[in-house]
C-alpha cells in the first residue's frame, strides 16, 4: 500500500496532507447519480462550491451498468475523492438520495452487501475529514438540479447501452 492511501477492510481511501487551520475553507459538495434501467447505463456527477458559493469544480461521466442507488453512491465517492484532492478538511455534502444519506448517517441499515460496502467506503472518507456532514436536499434545489442536468447530459451523450 502506498503512503498516500488509507486502507481498512481492503477499502482504499487517498490520504493527502491536511491544511492548517488558517488555510481551511469549508467546501460544499453536491452529487447525483442515475441509471436508465435499473440496472442500466449509468452516469454520475459532482459540483464543488467554495464558502462564498462559487462553483470551483464540476465533473460528470458514465460508469457502465449500475443501479440507481449504486450510481448515487459512486457519485458521492467520486465527489469526496475530488474534495480530498483539494486537501479540504471541512466538507458539507448534499444528495437528493434519501437512501444514501440515511444509510451513511446510520438512520437506515444497509442490508444489501453491495450497499454495506458503499456505506463503509463513504465512512472511511468521513474519517479523514475534520468535519463532515451529509444532508438530503430536494431535487428542486438549484445545485441539485445542476448536477442532475450534468448526469443526464452524460447519459444522453456517452452512455449508450
Amino acid at each position: 500500500m502506498s503512503p498516500d492511501s488509507y486502507s481498512a477492510k481492503g477499502i482504499r481511501v487517498p490520504v493527502f496532507p491536511l491544511m492548517s487551520d488558517e488555510e481551511r475553507q469549508p467546501l460544499s459538495l453536491y452529487t447525483d447519480g442515475a441509471s436508465r434501467g435499473n440496472p442500466g447505463p449509468a452516469a454520475i456527477a459532482y459540483a464543488i462550491y467554495d464558502q462564498s458559493g462559487e462553483l470551483v469544480e464540476e465533473g460528470a461521466r458514465c460508469i457502465g451498468k449500475h443501479t440507481n442507488n449504486e450510481a448515487e453512491y459512486e457519485a458521492l465517492l467520486w465527489g469526496l475523492h475530488k474534495v480530498t484532492e483539494r486537501r479540504c478538511t471541512i466538507v458539507r455534502a448534499f444528495s437528493d438520495s434519501e437512501l444514501v444519506v440515511r444509510q451513511v448517517n446510520g438512520e437506515y441499515k444497509a442490508r444489501d452487501p453491495r450497499m454495506e460496502t458503499y456505506v463503509e467506503r463513504v465512512r472511511k472518507y468521513k474519517e479523514i475529514f475534520g468535519s463532515f456532514e451529509l444532508t438530503s436536499v430536494p431535487r428542486e434545489n438549484e445545485r441539485t438540479r445542476f448536477v442532475d442536468e450534468k448526469v443526464n447530459e452524460a447519459l444522453d451523450r456517452a452512455c449508450k447501452s
